[in-house]
């Protein structure tokens, strides 16, 4: 089993639908049309969850009629939320055949899929046409890729001139990680955080030029702390978010927030 493999194995369930559609039964809706808040952004498994998503969105220039690729794209989530409350034309590639599976469905029960499509693929091989997207966004999906230069040259690639990339990850603050499991890997084996200037430079390898970095720590500190009390999202809990947030306040893992462009 090669790494991409195992990432996808990792993430990879037979039920995680069921799981997500009980979100919205349990909740009294229903589960063949619903709205995608009614998820309660258990279909988000990023730091912030929705509120991310909105605040990646809105610094990115995400817009009515922007074009969007989501590299690494989940259950949908993300991409659905661009759709559904920015009006955003999405597509999402992700590697993992469930969650694409998952993604479509979902889409479709909540009435997005005239302006959300999936394809499963990998981000190193986009299955994209050239220059075909206004942004592209790439959030929490770093952290499972080692090849960083690959993978900001494909993204380069999809962009068009003046197109956006908006790169939200878990990135190395300071020193090694010490502990396992994390949200995003059981062992180091599949783990790749790197620390933003070598995000920064691989973006530049791409030709891609910089424009503004964030670090929201106390955003993710909060959101952990308040996971860690019972509400996680779907799929993180136990072990590997107290090991987040022990890496977080510990200064070793921050989330960090990288906006570039292609000239």
């Amino acid at each position: 089993m090669d790494y991409e493999e195992s990432v996808a194995a990792h993430y990879g369930g037979a039920d995680v639908l069921e799981r997500l559609l009980a979100v919205v039964r349990n909740a009294g809706g229903d589960p063949a049309h619903f709205a995608p808040a009614e998820l309660r952004g258990t279909d988000q498994l990023h730091i912030g969850g929705r509120a991310a998503t909105s605040r990646v969105a809105e610094r990115a220039g995400i817009e009515a009629g922007t074009r969007v690729l989501d590299i690494g794209s989940g259950l949908g989530g993300v991409a659905r939320h661009l759709a559904g409350e920015f009006g955003a034309d999405v597509h999402g590639v992700d590697l993992t055949p469930e969650f694409v599976a998952a993604a479509r469905s979902l889409t479709e029960r909540t009435g997005l899929v005239s302006s959300v499509q999936f394809t499963q693929g990998s981000a190193l091989d986009l299955p994209v046409a050239d220059g075909s997207f206004d942004a592209a966004v790439v959030i929490h999906v770093g952290m499972n890729i080692r090849d960083k230069d690959r993978l900001f040259a494909e993204a380069a690639r999809a962009l068009r001139p003046g197109g956006v990339l908006a790169v939200y990850d878990i990135m190395l603050a300071g020193g090694g990680i010490e502990a396992y499991p994390l949200p995003w890997a059981a062992t180091g084996e599949t783990s790749f955080p790197q620390p933003p200037l070598a995000y920064s430079d691989a973006m530049g390898q791409a030709g891609l030029e910089v424009d503004s970095e964030a670090k929201p720590l106390a955003e993710g500190i909060a959101f952990l702390e308040r996971a860690l009390d019972g509400g996680a999202p779907l799929g993180l809990a136990g072990p590997a978010l107290g090991n987040l947030l022990d890496a977080f306040r510990a200064g070793l893992l921050a989330p960090v927030e990288i906006y570039a462009h292609r000239p």
